[in-house]
């Protein structure tokens, strides 16, 4: 597994400043305004992360992937972090339930 091989660092639980144009937050920005203009499909794609956390660890980059082949609904890769994210935060029982390693998101939700 490459989370053993590389030891990506811990997700930073530290909270942001909003506003002052980091990089994190405009990507949590993009994220969220893809899920208001695309409601079924972060329905669609929550529903999966609950269903896929039944057997194991849900990948967040794996739900972008199935609603681009099966919604047909175009998503932005560099959200994926920011999905996993708001996810737990929308979804409490799906707290634990991505691998989160440190991004540029954090501090910004979730």
């Amino acid at each position: 597994m490459n989370d053993e091989r590389y030891r990506p660092r811990p997700q930073s639980l530290q909270a942001e400043l909003p506003g002052l144009g980091a990089r994190g937050e405009e990507v949590m920005a993009e994220a969220r305004a893809w899920a208001e203009e695309n409601p079924g499909a972060w329905e669609y794609m929550l529903d999966n992360a609950e269903r896929l956390a039944s057997r194991g660890y849900v990948s967040a980059n794996y739900l972008v992937h199935m609603v681009r082949n099966e919604l047909r609904v175009p998503v932005p890769n560099s959200c994926s972090p920011a999905f996993a994210r708001m996810a737990a935060e929308q979804r409490p029982r799906l707290r634990g339930a991505f691998r989160t390693h440190a991004s540029m998101t954090d501090g910004f939700g979730g």
